[in-house]
């Protein structure tokens, strides 16, 4: 089995409180798009599981990969072992604010509740509520990526509503040569009680509305964030943004010619890696 997992992108995110269970109340609005990694899933022989990755290294153990995590824990839940080969290929750059492992994880949940389903069931082995339960138990962005769609996100990121009706955007993104620990950017950020939230119909309410609280203090201490918004803005991008906790930054187009225009000038500059992308209404892994 062969599935794609998409990237995503912020184009609101307000850090409202600090909770006392340690984690923040937010408000964001988060969009897939269609920058991919590929994960492949299957059955082997030799009672165990192997995992490879190309296109990234590992930057811990193995088993701390959320691939790996989302693995173990669904054995855990279902009480079987996954003897399975396993391969990621990533695309999607790590330490970006992305969702690049969140997607990998949500993913890997969707791909063995369907492998390992009754066959003479179209239904997952595993009811949604506990996919859900088993995402967030993996990370605050996971449950997003089980469906992923235009979407408000609020409490720590296990409340989605769908955006209705969210307008098509052409995507560039940048990723300078920098990662940023999402820990590091939370602790360093300065939460803002808003009180009112912008209504998304059209394109110019995502131009009119763009926002991330993380920038007040990432564009303090990575310089170089601002400068490739304004190189963004100055190649014809109607807004620039970083997304999520970074390092990624992103300008929105409302015409393919002009994100095309934009990502030749760009492409000729040492700036990082440079993707051309556009938003999804939805993404289905099966």
């Amino acid at each position: 089995m062969r599935i794609r997992t998409p990237a995503k992108i912020n184009p609101l995110l307000y850090i409202l409180a600090k909770r006392e269970d340690g984690f923040h109340e937010l408000y964001m609005h988060m969009v897939p798009v269609s920058l991919f990694d590929t994960l492949s899933f299957s059955k082997n022989n030799e009672k165990r599981l192997n995992f490879r990755m190309n296109g990234a290294s590992f930057s811990e153990s193995p088993e701390e990969n959320l691939v790996i995590r989302a693995l173990r824990s669904f054995e855990q839940a279902c009480g079987i072992t996954a003897a399975l080969d396993v391969f990621l290929e990533k695309r999607i750059p790590s330490g970006a604010g992305l969702g690049g492992g969140s997607g990998n994880a949500a993913g890997t949940l969707r791909a063995l509740n369907h492998i390992f389903r009754d066959s003479s069931s179209k239904e997952g082995l595993l009811p949604p509520e506990t996919l859900y339960e088993l995402a967030l138990e993996l990370g605050s962005d996971v449950p997003f990526f089980l469906d992923p769609l235009p979407s408000v996100i609020r409490g720590r990121g296990e409340k989605l509503n769908p955006l209705a009706e969210y307008p098509k955007l052409y995507v560039l993104i940048i990723k300078p040569p920098l990662s940023i620990s999402t820990p590091e950017a939370y602790k360093n950020c300065r939460p803002k009680a808003y009180t009112t939230f912008p209504e998304i119909k059209s394109f110019d309410d995502v131009k009119n509305s763009l926002n991330n609280q993380f920038e007040i203090s990432l564009l303090e201490q990575y310089p170089v964030l601002s400068e490739l918004k304004s190189l963004l803005l100055k190649n014809g991008a109607f807004g620039a943004l970083v997304s999520g906790s970074g390092s990624a930054v992103f300008g929105i187009f409302n015409k393919k010619e002009l994100q095309n225009h934009a990502y030749k000038n760009l492409s000729c500059l040492q700036i990082g890696k440079i993707f051309s992308c556009e938003t999804l209404a939805a993404h289905h892994y099966y």
